[in-house]
């Protein structure tokens, strides 16, 4: 076998069993055993008929690894959100991003083909996937291919669903995904290092065009998940929410509010609208023992751009990443703006809006209060008691000047 697509430029497969044909009848079968590199192939061929052709086949592989005998596009580097202002990763060549996004699709060979069969794979690698246990049926007839049911175990879940294919260039991709650890797979698929966690992905899509360009602009459908026990990367919401506690406090409380760049959480949802390559959310929800998190905004397939806002809200817990010394801030939500190309996100934290929002939140009343209290500020006597007189009321006007000062760095530090 040769093609100039193969690294090796060519690899022998030493091919044995046996063959027959009825000239009469117009069939022919095949049984065929073939042992190359790491794979051991068991094949029964046939043809129904010999004009116009209809194949029939049965075939079982042990282990096959695509990769081997495909050229790979460049690797890019596994990627993870950042936050604004720091130096994104590098990037592959512009040129080489943009011959693969309009690489040609062809299927006009599925005109005119007929074929009916079952392939098994033990073990496959395509595309750096990794998969076990592939089994599928395949039909192709009247310039349309259906590969439906499709089963497999990949990334210590499974998968299950229906793919079609049609000679005028559209695709239908029906899957399941579950009990699937999304990390290593969103690592090994897209070199991407967005999520953690377990669960199910479901995906219900079709598309159409003669590039992948235009296939990725026209790609329409829905779209859901829901994870557990996993981590959101790029951002630490815990040192976010401290970096807002932290800002009325001492510099070296700012200097050690630094840790881990991921978000843990326990539960998270999602649903997704997909028109015109462009997938819509409104209904994140992310649950962690400290936090709460929606979200809403584009996933922008077509043109591999995201804009997506989420709200982070502390709930009132000691336990989780950020324990304790956060519960005061309990009610503060910090809006986190997530934007930019797939390959260099960027997390923008509005910090003015969660400074306005704590000032005027219960949380921020305590520490005003606290502050009030620390700064040496008197409060007003309950019932609208004045001032005692003699030495108290001087002390008080002696320290007028002072007081003043201190109530100006207070509503300073509160954004008042």
């Amino acid at each position: 076998m040769t093609g100039p697509d193969l690294p090796q430029k060519s690899v022998k497969i030493p091919i044995s069993g046996s063959a027959r044909a009825d000239l009469e009848k117009q069939t022919a079968n095949a049984d065929l055993n073939a042992k190359f590199d790491e794979s051991t192939i068991q094949a029964k061929l046939g043809l129904a008929k010999f004009s116009p052709p209809t194949y029939q086949f049965d075939i079982n592989v042990d282990r096959l690894n695509l990769d081997r005998y495909t050229k790979q596009p460049e690797k890019k580097p596994v990627s993870t959100p950042t936050e604004e202002g720091k130096a994104p990763a590098p990037q592959p060549a512009p040129s080489a991003q943009k011959k693969d996004e309009d690489a040609p699709v062809d299927l006009s060979a599925l005109k005119g083909l007929n074929a009916n069969g079952r392939l098994q794979v033990g073990a496959l690698q395509a595309n750096g996937l990794k998969l076990a246990n592939v089994k599928a049926e395949v039909r192709a007839a009247n310039g349309r291919l259906d590969i439906a049911p499709h089963s497999a175990n990949l990334y210590e879940g499974s998968m299950s669903g229906a793919l079609s294919a049609q000679a005028d260039g559209r695709v239908a991709v029906k899957e399941t995904l579950t009990g699937v650890a999304v990390g290593p797979l969103l690592r090994d698929a897209a070199q991407k290092d967005l999520l953690e966690g377990k669960g199910t992905v479901a995906l219900d899509v079709t598309a159409g065009g003669k590039t992948v360009n235009t296939m990725k602009k026209s790609l329409a459908g829905t779209a859901r998940l829901a994870l557990k026990d996993g981590a959101i990367k790029g951002i630490n919401l815990a040192e976010v929410f401290r970096r807002a506690k932290t800002a009325l406090g001492s510099s070296e409380q700012k200097a050690q509010a630094r840790e881990a760049q991921q978000t843990d959480f326990s539960e998270m949802t999602a649903s997704f609208t997909i028109k015109n390559g462009i997938a819509h959310n409104e209904d994140l929800d992310v649950k962690a023992p400290l936090f709460r998190i929606s979200g809403k905004g584009d996933i922008d397939v077509g043109n591999s751009r995201i804009d997506y806002v989420t709200n982070a809200t502390v709930v009132a817990s000691t336990k989780g990443q950020g324990g304790s010394d956060l519960a005061q801030l309990s009610g503060l939500t910090v809006p986190v703006h997530l934007v930019g190309p797939f390959d260099a996100l960027k997390y923008q934290v509005d910090y003015s809006a969660a400074a306005t929002q704590f000032a005027k939140s219960k949380a921020g009343e305590r520490i005003r209060g606290a502050l009030e209290e620390r700064l040496g500020i008197a409060k007003p006597k309950a019932g609208g008691e004045q001032a005692a007189p003699g030495g108290e009321q001087q002390q008080q006007q002696g320290g007028s000047s002072s007081g003043s000062s201190a109530v100006d760095r207070l509503r300073g530090l509160l954004g008042r």
